[in-house]
């Protein structure tokens, strides 16, 4: 064995000058997050809706691939790429357990559905009865310890026995939450405390978030390996088109970004250069980005960089673009007061 180890020497100095630096970089972890073009999903994948109208086109929603605390390979391999977005932890990161961005993200998208549901049917005229709380959607470590729990539905926020609203909290005030979790009722005594030298915060933040009671259209979900919100306007378009006489799909492939609010407000959405690359990749047609938070503009600067017949619509609201579409099924031959 030591003569063979001899024998073999300068080649396994060589082997190891390579080989150990190799898998340090493999293994090692930076604090970089990184954003690289994914997927695009036929939203009839994780949404059917009974319909009797038939669809020629597809609706689909855009997806990335997120990492959260990449290696250094991985961080040398990104940064080359320019498709690929690299960038170092937010500040916030220092502030909260990293793994619940996970359960944030996978409530975030079930809200997502929910309320796309609200807005596609009760755009159509069906009957469809819901309810929104406002919900706990993320914790931060100054939180007081066995109180609040991601998921929580806030009920009611009372100060010396009056209801009150969150954004009215003062510093240093104590107020009384009482929150739905699962079947259970509790109420949690909590003090907004100095967090910082200049800001108070009682540890957690919030969104409206709804579920639905009843209605008259048979619906079934079905999992899925996406998260997040940002599939909302488009699972509303699918839901919205099959429930509608006309094929607002045109027999294309479209595609987009965006949440959805039950008012059918569009919101913006992180990635939003990426999604433009998955979708070029996937021969989307249309593909509808909002115009909130620079998304557009994002968009349209990744769009300079790429060849593709895609067509790039801003929009703010749902309304938006079923008009959009509308517009082009009468540009194509339809009719919309038959």
């Amino acid at each position: 064995m030591k003569l063979t180890l001899l024998k073999y020497k300068k080649l396994i100095i060589v082997f190891s000058f390579f080989f150990f630096p190799l898998i340090f970089i493999s293994v090692f972890k930076v604090d970089y997050n990184l954003i690289a073009p994914g997927y695009n999903d036929n939203v009839n994948g994780f949404i059917e809706v009974n319909s009797e109208y038939e669809s020629k086109g597809s609706f689909h929603t855009t997806s990335v691939i997120s990492i959260k605390g990449i290696t250094y390979l991985q961080y040398l391999l990104g940064s080359k790429e320019d498709k690929v977005f690299v960038a170092p932890f937010p500040e916030y990161y220092d502030n909260i357990v990293v793994s619940d961005l996970k359960v944030m993200s996978y409530l975030m998208k079930n809200d997502s559905i929910y309320t796309s549901l609200i807005v596609g049917i009760s755009n159509t005229g069906y009957e469809i009865e819901y309810e929104s709380f406002l919900t706990v959607y993320l914790t931060w470590n100054y939180l007081e310890d066995d109180t609040l729990e991601i998921g929580d539905k806030i009920l009611d926020v009372k100060k010396d026995g009056v209801s009150i609203n969150i954004s009215d909290i003062n510093c240093e005030d104590t107020v009384v939450f009482t929150v739905l979790r699962g079947e259970d009722t509790l109420d949690f005594e909590l003090t907004k405390n100095l967090v910082t030298d200049t800001t108070c915060g009682i540890g957690i933040s919030t969104d409206i978030f709804s579920t639905i009671l009843d209605t008259d259209v048979e619906y079934n979900l079905i999992e899925s390996l996406t998260s997040g919100p940002s599939g909302g306007l488009m699972q509303s378009l699918y839901i919205y088109n099959q429930l509608t006489t006309y094929d607002y799909s045109l027999g294309l492939k479209i595609g987009g970004t965006g949440t959805i609010s039950v008012e059918g407000n569009v919101g913006a959405i992180g990635g939003v250069e990426q999604k433009i690359y998955t979708s070029a990749m996937h021969n989307i047609d249309i593909f509808f980005v909002p115009f909130a938070g620079g998304n557009y503009d994002n968009a349209m600067e990744a769009y300079k960089n790429i060849s593709t017949d895609m067509i790039i619509v801003g929009v703010d609201t749902f309304s938006d673009a079923v008009n959009y579409l509308a517009n082009q099924l009468i540009e194509h031959g339809g009719d919309l007061n038959d």
